[in-house]
């Protein structure tokens, strides 16, 4: 993802959606892999933005570094895996965005979505539950690959007691569709995935270095 949208507009140009249309953007975080771009639309579309108080100071950029953090990721390509480095040098997303709604622990929101608070990976992070089809949209506080419910990698959890928190909400809630905010959503035997994952975590296992 890119702070001007390129990614995220061709998206919308396959699927035959205007920007336009959009009615509003939820960010579960302020890391610039998941937010980049928002600040884009917002300005050029109007779309309003929604996300939690404590990602306020990211998001905002009230936390960036200055100096040669900000010097080096202003010269990283908003490309791969490279996003993220971006966002991490200067620890703040690459353009200020600031919230039309700040969102709330268990709050509705427009559009049928319910707010779980799942930090851990970042201080603010939430997840939002879509209650007229159960699909859970967990950002980065669950992983799937090979359809299978995973973990996020140690070093991207500064958080672990939080994190383990965050991971059992998601797992709890009677999702028939996990989206996570890497890959695929996992849409086969979401049941018994669930409920492996919350063996997994309940058993107290350390949390594995690659997720």
């Amino acid at each position: 993802m890119d702070s001007a949208a390129v990614d995220f507009l061709e998206g919308l140009a396959a699927i035959r959606i205007e920007p336009s249309a959009l009615k509003c953007v939820f960010l579960t975080h302020w890391h610039n892999d998941h937010s980049a771009g928002a600040a884009y639309l917002k300005k050029n579309f109007g779309t309003p933005v929604y996300y939690s108080p404590a990602e306020k100071p990211y998001l905002t950029r009230e936390t960036a570094k200055h100096g040669l953090r900000t010097w080096l990721g202003s010269r990283v390509p908003e490309e791969g895996p490279l996003v993220l480095i971006r966002g991490l040098l200067e620890e703040a997303a690459p353009a200020a965005v600031i919230a039309d709604y700040l969102v709330r622990d268990g709050e509705d929101l427009p559009g049928g979505f319910r707010v779980l608070a799942t930090d851990g990976h970042t201080p603010g992070h939430v997840a939002y539950f879509h209650q007229p089809t159960r699909a859970l949209f967990c950002g980065d506080a669950l992983a799937v690959v090979g359809d299978r419910l995973r973990l996020m990698a140690r070093p991207v959890t500064p958080d672990l007691h939080a994190a383990r928190i965050a991971a059992m909400r998601c797992v709890e809630e009677d999702a028939r569709v996990m989206c996570p905010g890497h890959r695929g959503p996992l849409t086969k035997n979401v049941t018994e995935e669930r409920a492996r994952m919350r063996a997994q975590l309940e058993s107290g296992a350390a949390w594995p270095l690659l997720g």
